[in-house]
């Protein structure tokens, strides 16, 4: 008898268990994933004003969904970010730590392939960066595909996705847009010819955005960025070394015109949605692979912890399911999109997945059961060889963000640790690693590095931890 009451009890909680993702296809969300390239989290006019960006399409979807203040790339460069991103792994374990063509390991999923599997059409259409063939549809699950060559240019992605969207189907959609813009920065810096087209001349720098506030590097900043930064000056990837205020006046003027053009694409696309009828049952989730510093601590580009470089933005937007408004909750883009996207979808989770849904703080922003910290990483590795010194250096580092500090340790030079309070220094200006009266917070944060190591398998951060 009580080994038939324990089977009905089992039966009966599987049967519950099983109902919470037994959507049926019918029910289950469109889902539209907007992508930028290289932009920082502030650089929408909805945040940071309008006298130098305007951002009317991004603005919009944020006033109708829910902006995530706090969201950070897994890694601040292209290739590891986006393979975090469609894969749900850290960074650490895709192996992709740079911008290298290494494959992604053969058992991580890829975003396309499971929700293809879960009966979802889907579309991938702009910039790839992934680790997987393009020609590999078994691998990435992707049926309709326009991916652009190089880096592309935006305004050819808007017509094929617009066509994905008027197509007939009788089950749920996955469409991916992954917009350029504004990577051009990265060939503006350098006085190339953009692959996305001009955007005209440079205005007299008196016209242009003011150089950012925080264009000096931090007081006490450790003698691993020091090395970096003079390593990436003289880099042909970065040639910044001669670089005065009124140049990095005119690359943010730049800057922000790219972000305005891809706007302006992203418009197309989301007034299609509305057009066909589907935006009632469509969550749209915009963000981008990283930020750019534009002169933030006299850096171009990213890879860097730094804010500019690693903050990037997080819109989740859902008739009727999100609380439109804005958090500070912390997220880790990489680890968290793949599961709150099957979270809204009333799919299963799988266990081996390290991030988490957002769906709940979507649906309650001031939800108190969350996380207290998020671990990026990063390989500096694009360098040159700085004045003084006989090859090229390479940087590995972590990065610790919690609710009111930045810590970050590197595994190069003597000087390796930075403890910023972001709460009363949010533009990174002074590091109090070395300062007494802060010791107790540093090892407060070297101990929550140490946890996250030994809970992740994350040996790396333990050795540059022990190397500090």
């Amino acid at each position: 008898m009580l080994v038939i009451m324990k089977s009905l009890l089992t039966l009966i909680f599987s049967s519950l268990f099983l109902s919470a993702f037994s959507i049926s296809a019918a029910e289950r969300p469109n889902i539209l994933f907007i992508m930028t390239d290289q932009h920082f989290a502030d650089a929408m006019s909805g945040v940071m004003g309008d006298e130098y960006v305007k951002t009317p399409h991004l603005d919009a979807l944020a006033d109708s969904g829910i902006r995530f203040d706090r969201a950070y790339a897994p890694n601040p460069i292209c290739v590891p970010a986006r393979n975090s991103i469609f894969s749900g792994y850290y960074p650490f374990e895709t192996g992709l730590q740079y911008n290298s063509k290494e494959p992604l390991p053969a058992h991580m999923v890829c975003l396309g392939k499971h929700f293809k599997d879960e009966g979802y059409d889907t579309g991938y259409f702009g910039k790839w960066h992934l680790n997987i063939k393009t020609s590999d549809n078994a691998r990435h699950g992707f049926d309709q595909m326009g991916v652009l060559k190089g880096n592309g240019a935006d305004h050819e992605i808007p017509e094929p996705a617009i066509e994905f969207l008027n197509q007939k189907r009788d089950k749920p959609f996955l469409l991916v847009t992954s917009f350029t813009g504004p990577h051009d920065i990265c060939q503006m810096v350098r006085g190339q010819k953009i692959p996305g087209g001009p955007i005209g001349e440079f205005p007299d720098p008196a016209d242009c955005p003011p150089a950012p506030i925080n264009l000096s590097p931090p007081r006490d900043e450790t003698d691993s960025m020091a090395l970096m930064r003079s390593s990436y000056e003289v880099s042909s990837i970065t040639p910044i070394a001669d670089f005065v205020p009124e140049k990095w006046r005119q690359m943010r003027w730049g800057y922000y015109q790219l972000i305005e053009r891809s706007d302006r694409e992203i418009g197309k696309v989301l007034t299609a949605l509305k057009k066909a009828g589907l935006a009632d049952n469509t969550l749209v989730i915009f963000t981008a692979d990283h930020g750019d510093c534009t002169g933030a601590h006299s850096f171009a580009q990213k890879t860097v912890f730094y804010d500019e470089s690693a903050r990037i933005p997080f819109i989740l937007s859902f008739p009727g399911t999100v609380s439109p408004g804005t958090t500070r909750k912390l997220v880790n883009v990489g680890i968290d999109t793949f599961p709150t996207l099957l979270d809204f979808a009333g799919l299963q989770i799988p266990e081996h997945f390290k991030g988490r849904s957002l769906k709940p703080v979507c649906e309650n922003p001031t939800l108190a059961d969350w996380r207290d910290y998020i671990v990026l990483s990063n390989h500096m590795v694009q360098g040159g060889v700085p004045p003084g010194e006989t090859e090229v250096p390479i940087c590995r580092g972590r990065m610790v963000r919690t609710e009111d500090y930045k810590y970050a340790v590197y595994d190069l030079g003597s000087h390796r640790e930075s403890l910023v309070d972001m709460k009363t220094d949010p533009h990174e200006m002074q590091n109090l690693a070395r300062d007494p009266s802060f010791k107790s917070v540093l090892l407060e944060h070297r101990g929550i590095l140490r946890s996250y190591a030994a809970e992740t398998g994350d040996t790396e951060a333990a050795e540059i931890l022990r190397m500090r």
